[in-house]
């Protein structure tokens, strides 16, 4: 079974999120690269946020805090599983 893996983006100013294989210079926004994410972990990564901000305005350095600490998460459990 292969696992879809895309690139996360986050655009601060408008609070766009763009989970995508697509190159960042051809977006509309100025997305700010975070990491790489299947599509289970970019899920948990939205519930997460939506859990811990709900409608509050979030910063790319919380975002991209969050993530590298749910993306260490997924890696331990991942090696418990491997």
């Amino acid at each position: 079974m292969s696992k879809k893996v895309r690139e996360v983006y986050f655009e601060e100013s408008q609070q766009r999120v763009r989970w995508t294989a697509s190159c960042s210079s051809s977006f509309q926004y100025d997305y700010e690269y975070v990491g790489a994410a299947s599509e289970a972990e970019f899920d948990l990564l939205m519930e997460l946020l939506w859990f811990l901000y709900e409608d509050q305005r979030i910063s790319y350095k919380d975002f991209k805090r969050t993530y590298d600490e749910l993306r260490q998460f997924c890696d331990q459990i991942k090696g418990l599983v491997d």
